[in-house]
């Protein structure tokens, strides 16, 4: 449990120090694919299942959008 808690601190921090959008977005799967194995170590398993179809699906492929119409790319 506290391996994950690490990970999950670690790569929250990637994503704020990270220059490159591509790669925080990247790290912010990263710490969210963390935080569902976390939830679901504590046994909430509606809200890990649900926060990681919302988190898969719809909140990746927003950024995305958002960074491709943006022209953000460096």
């Amino acid at each position: 449990m506290e391996l994950f808690l690490i990970l999950f601190l670690g790569t929250s921090i990637l994503v704020v120090i990270e220059k490159d959008l591509i790669n925080a977005l990247v790290f912010l799967a990263i710490a969210s694919l963390l935080l569902i194995v976390i939830i679901y170590l504590y046994r909430a398993l509606d809200v890990a299942l649900t926060f990681a179809v919302v988190n898969s699906a719809a909140t990746t492929i927003l950024f995305l959008v958002v960074i491709k119409k943006l022209g953000v790319t460096e």
